[in-house]
């Protein structure tokens, strides 16, 4: 529980560099692609970005995409190893991962028409649905906003998840979750919502390193 008495940690939400799936519009979920090329390059211009931030400490989902941006950024900002949340995971996508929409529509046409007409109430086939990932989101989130003795929480993530915060942060409907563009590389500060600073539309400054 958050204390009035102590300064709050300021939060980055990153999104990881880019990886060959990205560059290729597959869903990635929990599968476990590495960094591209392109997706190294971003990673190494964001630690470049950061090492002038005061970070004090770096977490990343398991997943090897954020691991390796993380790794970057903690080497840049002469951190030791990026603690390590599965509650940064990225959505589960289920079956649809790997998969392009194209793909996904041809076996799954029913589906993919359900997920854009009422994505709030969708469940992805073999997967999560948005409801149940907001809930490991804003618990996640939570802990490293309560997280004390740290000054600046750098959390590196996935487009999915900064998307959920971001509905969360800003009180806005699930339906909107396709509506918002996250880039790869990039990084989000967020506002301290709880001091009255949310804004309807962002959640924060953006700084992006996308190629």
């Amino acid at each position: 529980m958050n204390r009035p008495d102590r300064s709050l940690p300021r939060i980055g939400l990153v999104r990881h560099g880019a990886t060959a799936w990205s560059l290729a519009s597959r869903y990635q979920g929990r599968a476990d692609p590495p960094l591209c090329p392109q997706g190294h390059a971003e990673a190494a211009r964001l630690a470049t970005h950061a090492a002038g931030l005061a970070v004090s400490l770096i977490v990343s989902s398991p997943l090897r995409r954020a691991r390796e941006t993380a790794a970057c950024l903690a080497a840049r900002c002469a951190l030791p190893a990026p603690e390590v949340d599965d509650g940064l995971s990225e959505l589960d996508y289920g079956s649809w991962e790997g998969k392009t929409q194209a793909e996904i529509k041809a076996v799954w046409p029913e589906q993919m028409r359900e997920w854009k007409r009422n994505p709030t109430n969708f469940t992805f086939p073999g997967g999560e649905s948005l409801d149940q990932a907001q809930r490991r989101v804003t618990a996640s989130l939570a802990r490293w906003q309560d997280a004390e003795a740290v000054q600046t929480i750098l959390l590196v993530t996935h487009s999915g998840w900064i998307r959920l915060a971001w509905l969360s942060l800003t009180g806005q409907s699930l339906a909107s979750f396709r509506s918002i563009k996250i880039l790869t590389g990039s990084l989000i500060w967020l506002n301290d919502h709880r001091r009255g600073d949310a804004q309807t539309d962002s959640i924060g400054e953006v700084f992006s390193c996308a190629l």
